[in-house]
């Protein structure tokens, strides 16, 4: 049995530059993003997290319950959406490939803490997910350097902490492949 972790001597890794970014984007985001717009008032939405550094497509869109820790490590890419209830929590930078949709209260996490170090510090990693990759309702997306490959699936609660190949389904917990998705001629 190794020494005791002592979360005593935990130390906030995040600069105070990071720290008053955060503080103003919960301002920013409980006065002017969250407040429930209507649905023709998207644009809105996306120029507060482009205002904050996020890089959104014009194209995409961004339910205003979505809660998102950093926008200034979020990008975007054209027809994505992050849907109602989603938690966002880019401690490291997370990138969204367009056509792709994350469902209703699902969560992304790309980063974690390092369990053998005494301090238990922070380790982020950056999150890929592909253009036109669906990561259903209510599934968990984390990890160090997670890459959901392009065409995938999450599954609905799915648990998702390994890379997704693309074009494959998955579901479970943890995440398992059950198949591979291949698109009907329209």
């Amino acid at each position: 049995m190794g020494a005791r972790v002592d979360l005593s001597k935990f130390e906030n890794w995040l600069s105070p530059r990071n720290k008053l970014g955060r503080a103003l984007w919960v301002l920013a985001c409980n006065v002017m993003f969250r407040p429930a717009f209507p649905a023709f008032l998207w644009p809105w939405r996306r120029l507060v997290l482009v205002l904050f550094g996020a890089k959104v497509h014009r194209l995409s869109h961004v339910y205003s319950d979505v809660k998102i820790w950093a926008p200034w490590n979020l990008e975007m890419g054209e027809y994505s959406c992050l849907a109602s209830r989603v938690n966002v929590y880019n401690t490291g930078r997370i990138v969204i490939g367009r056509h792709a949709t994350v469902s209703q209260g699902a969560y992304l996490c790309p980063g974690s803490h390092d369990i053998t170090d005494p301090k238990f510090r922070m380790i982020c990693s950056d999150m890929q997910i592909g253009d036109q990759v669906w990561i259903a309702t209510e599934a968990f997306v984390g990890g160090m350097g997670v890459h959901i490959g392009e065409g995938a699936v999450v599954g609905a609660r799915a648990v998702v902490t390994k890379d997704v190949e693309p074009w494959t389904v998955v579901a479970g917990n943890p995440a398992k492949a059950v198949k591979k998705r291949v698109l009907r001629e329209s």
